[in-house]
Parts: structure tokens; C-alpha cells; sequence
């Protein structure tokens, strides 16, 4: 039976059962869908298309505008901001069509990613199949609603005074996500069965989760930078515009963009080092599994030295600051997998177990 006050933790006694791997195969899927979204917000972020659709219609929103009248409806609703007024004002109606289909994508794979969790739900459940995961899957249901009203109110955020969404609210809405990816990961990994790590100790445990803790904190800051569009303000490597420590404006340092800059720099550096700690340490613990954060977190510095110096080029930002989230979600997902398999070889070599 499990443990209701071990929420996130099924044990041992749920292993073996074809019926969880199934469950477990589509909690993985729901998670790289989820993947998918973060890119696509990412790219809607970078393009500037967040604020091209200022209503929020989570039904009729659905169908996008199909004839020339509604296309100029739309364009008119966009006109009414700040962010065409004081930044946009160029814009032709063919432009605006185009950051209207990156909002609209990412909105629609949202709620296509509510029926693809509902649905399947639903049928394991009349099946049987969810005894012990409904207070969970309930709570991943919940916080996926709450990630897309998190959305509606970032967007909110850039219609009245902003000219682009508050970044804050935007780090916000990206930590949600990313707090859903981790929990479809971790019960999905879970239902998969696999073998514990074979030694894995209470304090390596520790390790892993104050490892995971900076990476999050790391997430965070960069999605700020991507809110400031802060790469733009110092293209520079491995200087900030020549200085170690920028000058900043004072204030809250997540406001300043050299001040996230130094932020997110000094965690990059310090979550590199604890990544390569954290291999060394997992040695014949962890099988050739514990080689992909080795190999993702350098290929996360790399593109990140390259987001900063390429950004001023056209099209590069787009193009490196994608690749960058989306290894920095993967880094991610290879520790979330490495947690699980570390905590199933904590508690089943503990005494109590």
C-alpha cells in the first residue's frame, strides 16, 4: 500500500505490474510534450509574439482568424497596446500574422496538452490502473490549469503599461512548467520499474538534491535573461563588457540586466563544477545514465558563451537562446531521472524498508 504521506514516492511494492509501465510510458510522453511547450515559449518569448493575441479565450480561442476582416480585427486589438505604439508601430499586417501563429501554437499546444493528459487519465482510471497516483495525477492536473492561467496573467502584465510581459511573471510561468516536467518525469520513472541504485546513500541523496535545488535557481535566473532580453546589453565573454563586475543601477538585482548577467554566469560556473562533483561521486552507483548530465552540462556552457557573444547578430539570438533552454530543460530532465533512481536506492537500503 502506499505511503500517502510519501507523495511523490511509489516504492517498491508498485513495481512489476505492465499496467504501471503503461501508465509510466504515457507520464514520459505527457513530459517530452511538455518539452515541446517550453521550446515553443521560447521561441514565442524571443520573437516578440507573447502579446499579439490580447484576449484571453481559452474555447473559441482555438480557432485562429480565418478571413481578411477578422485578421484585421485582431491586428487593430494589437495596435491598442504599448508595446506596437512605442516598439512596433513598423509592423505590416503579414508581420503581425506571423509572431500571431508562434502565440497561438504555444497556446493551442497547451490545451492540447490538457486533452492528452485528461483523456488518458480517464481511461486508466476506469480501468483500475491508477490505485495510489490519483492524489497524485490530481495535483499534476491542477498545476497544469494553473500553469496556463500563469500564462494569461504574464500576458496581462504587457497590455496596460509594459511594452513587453513582466519578467518576472514570464520566470514564473517557466518554473511552473518546469516544476510539472519534473513531476511527470519522476512518477512516470517510477511506474517504468526500474532496478534502485545499487549503494546509493542517504547523503548522495543530499547531494542530488542540493544539486538539482541550484540547477532550478539556475533555470530561474535564465529565465530572466530571457525576459530582459539581458544578452543583448553584454555580448561579452568571459568579461561582462570588459569589467568582472559590472557597474549596476541599483534597485533589485533582477531588475538590472548586467546584474542577472553576473547572476547567471556565477551559477552557470558553480552548477558546471557541481554536475562534474556529482558524476565523480555517483560512481558505480549509477550505471552509463550518469554521463548524460556530464555531457549535457558542457554543451549548456558552450551554448551559453555563444548565446552571449552571438546575440547582437540577427536571427542568432532565436536561434542559439532555443537550443540553450532547451539543453538546460534536458540537463534537467537527466537529473530528475537520476534523483529518482538515486531515492529508490536510499529508501530501499534503508532499515525501515
Amino acid at each position: 500500500m502506499e505511503r500517502e504521506a510519501d507523495l511523490w514516492h511509489t516504492g517498491p511494492t508498485m513495481a512489476g505490474s505492465s499496467n504501471r509501465r503503461a501508465v509510466g510510458w504515457w507520464l514520459l510522453v505527457m513530459a517530452a510534450l511538455v518539452v515541446v511547450q517550453v521550446v515553443l515559449g521560447g521561441i514565442t518569448r524571443l520573437t516578440d509574439s507573447g502579446l499579439s493575441i490580447t484576449e484571453w479565450k481559452p474555447l473559441l480561442g482555438v480557432i485562429p482568424p480565418t478571413t481578411d476582416a477578422e485578421w484585421n480585427e485582431a491586428f487593430a486589438k494589437y495596435q491598442q497596446i504599448p508595446q506596437f505604439q512605442q516598439l512596433k508601430s513598423h509592423l505590416t499586417l503579414p508581420e503581425f500574422r506571423f509572431i500571431y501563429f508562434w502565440e497561438w501554437f504555444h497556446r493551442l499546444w497547451g490545451r492540447m496538452l490538457g486533452v492528452a493528459f485528461a483523456v488518458p487519465a480517464l481511461v486508466f482510471w476506469r480501468r483500475g490502473q491508477l490505485s495510489g497516483l490519483r492524489t497524485r495525477l490530481s495535483l499534476l492536473f491542477g498545476l497544469g490549469g494553473l500553469q496556463g492561467l500563469m500564462g494569461w496573467v504574464m500576458v496581462a502584465s504587457g497590455l496596460q503599461d509594459l511594452v513587453y510581459v513582466s519578467h518576472l511573471r514570464l520566470a514564473a510561468h517557466f518554473m511552473l512548467a518546469m516544476l510539472v516536467l519534473v513531476a511527470l518525469v519522476w512518477v512516470g520513472v517510477e511506474q517504468l520499474a526500474l532496478e534502485p541504485a545499487p549503494v546509493a546513500s542517504k547523503r548522495l541523496e543530499s547531494v542530488t538534491r542540493t544539486l538539482f535545488a541550484a540547477l532550478a535557481l539556475q533555470l530561474t535566473v535564465g529565465a530572466l535573461m530571457a525576459g530582459l532580453k539581458a544578452a543583448l546589453f553584454a555580448p561579452t565573454w568571459p568579461t561582462i563588457n570588459g569589467a568582472w563586475v559590472p557597474s549596476f543601477n541599483g534597485g533589485w538585482w533582477w531588475n538590472d540586466p548586467l546584474a542577472v548577467h553576473l547572476v547567471h554566469r556565477t551559477l552557470a560556473y558553480l552548477v558546471a563544477v557541481g554536475v562534474v562533483a556529482w558524476w565523480w561521486a555517483t560512481r558505480g552507483v549509477l550505471s552509463a545514465a550518469r554521463h548524460v548530465p556530464l555531457a549535457l552540462v558542457a554543451l549548456q556552457v558552450l551554448l551559453g558563451i555563444t548565446v552571449t557573444v552571438r546575440a547582437i547578430y540577427p536571427g542568432e539570438l532565436l536561434r542559439f537562446g532555443v537550443l540553450h533552454q532547451l539543453v538546460g530543460v534536458l540537463l534537467l530532465v537527466s537529473l530528475t531521472v537520476a534523483s529518482a533512481r538515486v531515492r529508490s536506492g536510499a529508501v530501499s537500503a534503508s532499515p525501515a524498508h
